[in-house]
Formats: C-alpha cells, sequence, structure tokens
C-alpha cells in the first residue's frame, strides 16, 4: 500500500503509529532532502538530521570537525558553516554534516522508528523509484514536510512524482493518487509550478531563485540516500 502523509499534522499522528513494518520516504522539495542528496552526491560521508539549533550547537562542541548547517526563515543560521542551499552542499566531500531545518530534518525524525527511512527529491527520482520498484516494500509511506504547519505543493509534486513511477499493485491511497494526478498536471512545467508555492515566492524574495532552479531539475543524481543509525547516508 502507498500512502502519502500530506502535512505536519498527518506527520505527528503517523508518527505515533507502529512504523516497525514502513518504508517511509520523507520530501522536502524546498530545500533540506533537495541539500541533502546533493551532498550525498558530491562525496559527503553523513548528514545527521536534528531537530533544534541547540541540538545541532551540541554536536559540533563534541565533534569540532563536523559542519553545521541549516536554516530558519529560510535564511542560514549565525555562526553556521552552511545555510540550505543545494550549491553550498556540493562543497562537502568527505566531510560529516549536522543539519537542522523548519521542516525537512523534524519529518526525518519523525520517521526514525520506521524499519526504512529514504530521502526523497526530484533530484534522484528515478533512482528512488528504482530502488524502491526492486525491493517492493510492501508498506510505502512518502512524507511531505510541509511549511510551518501547512501543507507545500512542492513536496507533493515529489512526492507525486515518485508515485508516477511506482507499480500499484499493492494498493494505493486517496492521497496518493492526489499526488499522483497532481503531478501529471504540473508536467514539464515543474519550475514554475515551484516558483508559484509559498515557498517558492519567499525564496524569490530573498534572492534564492538559483535554490528553485536547481531543486527543480529531475534525476541528475544516480543516489539514493537513507537514514543509518543517527546519519542520513548513501545506499
Amino acid at each position: 500500500m502507498i500512502q502519502v502523509a500530506l502535512c505536519p499534522s498527518e506527520i505527528r499522528r503517523t508518527s505515533a503509529m507502529d512504523l516497525s513494518g514502513v518504508t517511509a520516504v520523507v520530501f522536502d522539495v524546498l530545500r533540506a532532502t533537495s541539500s541533502i542528496i546533493t551532498g550525498l552526491a558530491s562525496g559527503a560521508e553523513a548528514i545527521i538530521p536534528v531537530r533544534t539549533v541547540e541540538e545541532a550547537r551540541k554536536l559540533k562542541l563534541n565533534d569540532s570537525d563536523l559542519l553545521l548547517a541549516g536554516e530558519r526563515g529560510g535564511l542560514p543560521l549565525e555562526g553556521f558553516n552552511l545555510g540550505n542551499s543545494p550549491e553550498e552542499f556540493e562543497q562537502i566531500k568527505g566531510r560529516r554534516v549536522v543539519m537542522t531545518t523548519t521542516n525537512g530534518t523534524v519529518a526525518i525524525e519523525a520517521m526514525k522508528a520506521a524499519a526504512k527511512v529514504l530521502i526523497g527529491s526530484l533530484l534522484n527520482i528515478d533512482a528512488l523509484a528504482d530502488y524502491l520498484f526492486r525491493h517492493r516494500p510492501r508498506s510505502l509511506l512518502l512524507v511531505c514536510a510541509g511549511t510551518g504547519e501547512e501543507f507545500s505543493l512542492e513536496d507533493a509534486i515529489g512526492a507525486g512524482a515518485l508515485v508516477a513511477r511506482l507499480p500499484d499493485d499493492e494498493g494505493i491511497s486517496d492521497s496518493a493518487i492526489f499526488v499522483r494526478s497532481l503531478y501529471e498536471r504540473v508536467g514539464d512545467d515543474v519550475l514554475e509550478w515551484l516558483r508559484q508555492t509559498e515557498n517558492g515566492k519567499h525564496l524569490q524574495k530573498i534572492g534564492k531563485d538559483a535554490d528553485i532552479r536547481r531543486c527543480a531539475q529531475l534525476s541528475v543524481f544516480d543516489v539514493v540516500g537513507h537514514l543509518a543509525g543517527e546519519s542520513v547516508v548513501r545506499l
């Protein structure tokens, strides 16, 4: 069965359930999961997602070799090495990074009890679909990280892109049909749709339109990331 958690309240509800047999795929298209996949494709050793700025700083105190990455309100955090732009994550080959973002890392953390947690983005959508096709999890949950407490259109587009690439012989929920239909409606206009989202408009306002361009690309990386213990690494 393919199911979709469409917003943070659904993520919280789902995280309280038994996830022991579930494969979860977390999408924060603008921009956390896109940055994570870019980092892994560029040779990052590991990316450690945490909920809060305080957690990130504490890990850094215990290990000075770690890089700090993150944002609040879309802007880099004071004293951090990186913000949340995919371009920055191209420069972290061989490094371990602690990352905290408004929604993306929170959603990844919420799924830690799942049997497997994968990182979803448009950038690696074909590689992700191929992995899932070969492993055929019986229960697949697509997690849309959202914006604040709200639904994010770009995350639903990402989830829909994955559903459109998978067989539905194990069953498909109404929410999965919805995101697939949305992605089919978007067609080749992914960039323009992402620019019209709440996050897209905000990123343009703060001078991050280049990030939207990067995050809107389909299947530029042949890499799958998953949560192994506390860290996201390449499969």
